[in-house]
């Protein structure tokens, strides 16, 4: 049975982390200055807009299809928990998001720290996420 309150919930609390997690690995980035090196006409303008159209997409890929496809398979399969959670995110990160950056920095030369902060980042906040909306469906 699809819960609406539990899906409400999933989706509230894991955006609020992503937004938190995000806000941090961007100021952290600033700090370290990861971009130095990367040539100025490669990096896009950051603004507002930007930052709010990149959340949308975090919070649709990193939160709302993980949340219906929980919702979904909660009942032919008793996947729920933290540990379903981040196995999933390790899953997701190693079949999605590391082979398509380790494979454009192989094409484009772009300096390792960017890359590597820009893979840890993406784990802190799937990981995050999918760990939340696991433990949450447990409940």
């Amino acid at each position: 049975m699809i819960s609406i309150e539990l899906t409400l919930y999933s989706l509230g609390i894991a955006g609020l982390y992503l937004a938190v997690v995000t806000a941090l690995v961007e100021l952290g980035g600033r700090a370290l200055k990861i971009t130095r090196g990367l040539p100025p006409g490669l990096l896009e303008p950051t603004g507002f807009v930007w930052h709010l159209f990149n959340f949308a997409m975090e919070f649709l890929f990193f939160v709302g299809i993980p949340t219906f496809a929980y919702n979904f398979f909660q009942v032919i399969l008793p996947l729920s928990g933290v540990r379903p959670g981040l196995a999933a995110a390790l899953v997701a990160f190693t079949l999605g998001a590391v082979p398509v950056v380790m494979g454009l920095s192989a094409r484009i030369k772009l300096p390792m720290l960017y890359v590597l902060y820009f893979l840890f980042g993406l784990l802190l906040k799937l990981s995050g996420a999918l760990a939340i909306i696991g433990y949450l469906y447990s409940l």
